[in-house]
């Protein structure tokens, strides 16, 4: 193809990669920019909700859209052996898991997915750290919470025994035939050795937003680079 006294002149392997990177930097942009818009929707419901009446989880509490972002309480006992942990969770800046504890809810036959808190990874990492499940009667209450619908996964196994990559409420009623409710609750108080997990879909918003300008400034930059490096003056 001939511009004015240039002449453009892709090959096919340089094309194929400028379009495979085009690509795949457009998509992570989409995504950032797709997670920052549902934590800002979610930052309204949490706005809206937080000082609700608290609801008691023994009752029907109704779907998980009329529930998300209240404040919940439940008596029951924890579900050991179903005890998991979810991996590449930061806080502070350290790496670490989010130690999810099914609760069986007393007089309901509903299960509650309990995001008990946050605990730093060890020397025998990948395997999750141990994590003490009292027995008995337990009173829980917390912030009913749903998990990021949008994620990146870097492997097909994910899940690995007691560990898993994302929580998916879906997946996890899948793998484990449970039937548990919609939603997590994030705990109010922490077991010794835990982190209590504040994360409120506030947080980060604007790095979404950051990190959706840098993607889509790399497509870009790529796009203009396939260009150039194709221009060849004319003979």
């Amino acid at each position: 193809m001939r511009i004015g006294p240039l002449a453009f002149t892709p090959g096919a392997w340089p094309t194929i990669g400028a379009v495979a990177l085009i690509a795949l930097t457009v998509w992570l942009g989409r995504w950032q920019t797709d997670r920052g818009d549902e934590k800002e929707a979610l930052q309204k419901l949490l706005d809206a909700r937080i000082d609700a009446p608290v609801v008691d989880l023994a009752a029907s509490p109704g779907p998980a859209d009329v529930i998300v972002y209240r404040r919940v309480r439940a008596k029951g006992r924890w579900i050991a052996d179903a005890q998991f942990f979810v991996d590449n969770q930061v806080f502070e800046g350290r790496a670490g898991f989010h130690v999810i504890t099914p609760l069986r809810i007393e007089g309901s036959q509903h299960v509650a997915l309990v995001d008990r808190g946050w605990i730093e990874r060890t020397a025998a990492y990948p395997r999750a750290p141990d994590v003490e499940v009292p027995a008995g009667d337990v009173l829980v209450s917390g912030i009913a919470a749903l998990p990021p619908k949008r994620y990146l996964e870097l492997s097909t196994e994910t899940v690995q025994g007691n560990v898993w990559q994302n929580l998916s409420i879906e997946r996890y009623r899948g793998v484990t035939g449970r039937d548990v409710l919609p939603f997590v609750v994030d705990a109010d108080v922490a077991p010794p050795g835990l982190t209590a997990v504040r994360e409120r879909p506030d947080t980060g918003i604007e790095r979404h937003r950051e990190y959706s300008l840098t993607w889509y400034s790399l497509a870009a930059t790529a796009l203009v680079l396939w260009v150039a490096l194709n221009l060849r003056r004319a003979r």
